[in-house]
């Protein structure tokens, strides 16, 4: 799921204004499924939670965990099971501690601490391990937490975005153009339902050093569909990825238990700016 959400989730450091009527991003107790697919062949599922907040050292942290796993028919010939765990401020929606641990073709682990535009990085694996304190050229933030800017973002028609997303040791710049007024249909809606009303962001991103310095070859392109609500959900992302061309499509939606609760103050939302 972690290479797929990168993709999704694509800086200056100017923040965004921070408007009342926006999302706040993650919405503790919610819970989301995906399926997973390469070019035509469904090829995997992946799911995400979001847990309650908690307070450590006067700052309201939120802990989100996320796991993907390919389908029983594809691991007889390669098998993938990640594990992602994020920690990140309420606040600002900026990643605090971030772990991802990859089984199957890849056995690794990265576990990294996150402030602004530092980032501690240790990479525990057969190849390439190694630990590394790292200054970033701007405010970073992972694809999750990329994702959740998006959420509370007001996405204005034609807005144009960028950010830096750290996705483990990787760091790309993310370019990003809105539009509203978007249509997306579902798998799970059924061939005689309607498209869905949504917002669709595209995106483009290259990897950079840590001198905000393109490292060369192709970007890679991607394009997100959000429900154009209260929710903003992640319906549906596209994307280049090391296997071709990928999808990553909303399967079931669990709102956070219980009542309506009241709603979060808006964050704001460094890292993530306009454009010109």
């Amino acid at each position: 799921m972690r290479r797929t959400l990168v993709l999704a989730l694509a800086c200056a450091l100017v923040p965004l204004p921070a408007l009342a009527s926006a999302h706040p991003g993650g919405r503790p107790g919610e819970a989301f499924t995906f399926k997973f697919s390469v070019g035509p062949i469904e090829s995997g599922r992946a799911r995400m939670s979001v847990g309650l907040p908690t307070t450590r050292a006067g700052r309201r942290l939120v802990a989100v965990h996320g796991q993907a796993e390919t389908a029983k028919w594809l691991q007889l010939m390669v098998r993938l099971d990640d594990d992602y765990r994020l920690v990140y401020d309420a606040a600002t929606l900026l990643p605090v501690e971030v772990v991802s641990v990859e089984r199957g073709v890849r056995e690794r682990r990265i576990a990294s601490k996150v402030d602004g535009r530092r980032a501690d990085i240790d990479v525990q694996a057969k190849r390439d391990a190694g630990r590394a304190r790292r200054t970033l050229p701007n405010v970073v933030r992972d694809p999750l937490s990329a994702l959740f800017a998006l959420r509370a973002a007001p996405l204005a028609d034609g807005a144009r975005l960028g950010l830096d997303v750290l996705d483990g040791a990787a760091l790309w710049r993310v370019r990003l153009e809105v539009h509203r007024g978007e249509k997306v249909r579902l798998e799970r809606d059924g061939d005689d339902a309607r498209s869905r009303v949504a917002i669709r962001v595209d995106g483009e991103l290259r990897r950079i050093d840590d001198l905000g310095r393109e490292l060369g070859g192709a970007p890679r392109h991607l394009q997100v569909w959000l429900s154009d609500d209260a929710e903003r959900l992640l319906l549906l992302v596209e994307g280049d990825t090391d296997l071709g061309r990928a999808s990553l499509e909303l399967t079931s939606y669990t709102p956070p238990p219980g009542a309506p609760r009241r709603r979060e103050p808006a964050p704001s939302l460094p890292g993530l700016a306009p454009l010109p």
